[in-house]
């Protein structure tokens, strides 16, 4: 909680820390310096609370305040000893620099040039130790020993503690990305459904529609001379609507239900598929070349669709008298579906600008694997051809 708060908390919360310090440690430090000459007393007791000082900034001005802190150490060991023969540099304050150090190492990536700082002071003060007690060369290599040690350990400590934080943000990072990544696969997917239901209703609503508009008109027409074929008409469109919205809700409930929808279909008739089209008018021819292969459930469908899609497409835009020609040419890797209409055609790349419905079967081959492609020229009518890939893929 603390590493997240803004610089200037950090500045409050290090001050009040730098507050304390020099308030549990002025005492000691002006008993070490009662009977010192002024100037010297003055001198020590400015570096003190500049070292309590710089501890403020020990994370927001690392370096600085470490920089501050050196040079006051080097006036600790220039200055003379206190009553007592102790140098200032013994001082409990100096127990500050290890801290700084720590907070250079930990919050910055510079850490050679500071710990070499700190044993080329440990050194100094050692050499400090043996000009004050010439003949305690033991003391003052324990002191340059913990010195030393101290050194060492705010370095371990800072290292740590930044292999520690780069660690937990790429951890963050890894998971912020991760987040993302399922949430666009989330989106993706729900995209997708979206596609698929919009496919399979239109496939449905664009038949049967189709097929029921051909018949209610044609039943118009000729319900003044031959009321019985009007009659037969309005029934075909009628049943033709029924088994539409019995369709619709089987799909609606596989979608609800988070099943395959295409494993969940019925296997399709296509004579029973060319049947309704003849019932609507549409002069509907079913041709077929080489060996039967059984197909996979969602190949079936697929045959099924774009046989379904080709014709209503044919039959919406040129009219029940269209005359259709569905071709299926089996060979022993491949089975090759065509439907050719005898329309005037078009010169545009439906295969790119098509409506829906021819997207739609763009999409459902792409998803098997397959090929897919239309063409279409004025006076020449329109092809759909799809090919499938028979065998393992």
């Amino acid at each position: 909680m603390l590493n997240s708060w803004r610089p200037d908390h950090r500045l409050a919360l290090d001050g009040v820390a730098a507050a304390l310090v020099l308030f549990l440690g002025l005492g000691s430090s002006l008993s070490a310096l009662r009977g010192s000459a002024p100037w010297l007393w003055i001198t020590t007791l400015i570096v003190l609370i500049g070292l309590a000082g710089v501890l403020a900034l020990r994370r927001i001005r690392p370096l600085p305040a470490l920089s501050a802190a050196s040079a006051l150490m080097l006036v600790l060991v220039a200055l003379p000893d206190l009553p007592g023969g102790v140098p200032p540099v013994l001082l409990p304050f100096t127990a500050i620099y290890p801290v700084l150090l720590y907070s250079v190492i930990a919050y910055t990536d510079r850490w050679v040039l500071p710990v070499a700082c700190g044993l080329l002071g440990s050194a100094l003060v050692v050499a400090r130790m043996v000009v004050s007690f010439p003949g305690g060369w033991v003391p003052a290599l324990v002191l340059g020993a913990v010195a030393v040690a101290t050194v060492l350990s705010a370095w371990a400590l800072g290292r740590y503690r930044r292999i520690r934080v780069s660690y937990v943000r790429a951890l963050e990072e890894s998971a912020h990305r991760a987040e993302q990544l399922r949430q666009e696969q989330v989106r993706a997917a729900i995209a997708a459904e979206r596609r698929l239901i919009a496919r399979e209703i239109h496939d449905v609503a664009a038949h049967s529609l189709a097929v029921v508009l051909a018949q209610a008109d044609t039943a118009r027409m000729v319900f003044d001379r031959d009321p019985e074929r009007a009659r037969e008409m309005l029934s075909t469109a009628l049943n033709v609507g029924r088994d539409a919205m019995q369709e619709m809700r089987g799909m609606l409930g596989v979608l609800r239900s988070g099943d395959d929808p295409v494993s969940s279909h019925e296997d399709r008739d296509l004579d029973s598929l060319i049947g309704s089209f003849r019932q609507a008018g549409a002069d509907v021819e079913l041709r077929s070349s080489g060996t039967r292969h059984d197909l996979s459930t969602a190949d079936r469908h697929a045959v099924y669709r774009v046989v379904q899609e080709s014709v209503t497409n044919a039959l919406k835009h040129v009219g029940p008298q269209v005359t259709c020609r569905i071709s299926l040419d089996w060979e022993p890797h491949r089975l090759t579906v065509a439907v050719t209409d005898d329309g005037p055609g078009t010169a545009d790349d439906l295969t790119e600008r098509g409506g829906y419905g021819l997207v739609g079967m763009a999409e459902r081959m792409r998803q098997i694997g397959g090929g897919f492609v239309v063409r279409s020229e004025p006076g020449a009518g329109t092809t759909v051809r799809a090919e499938f890939e028979l065998g393992e893929r």
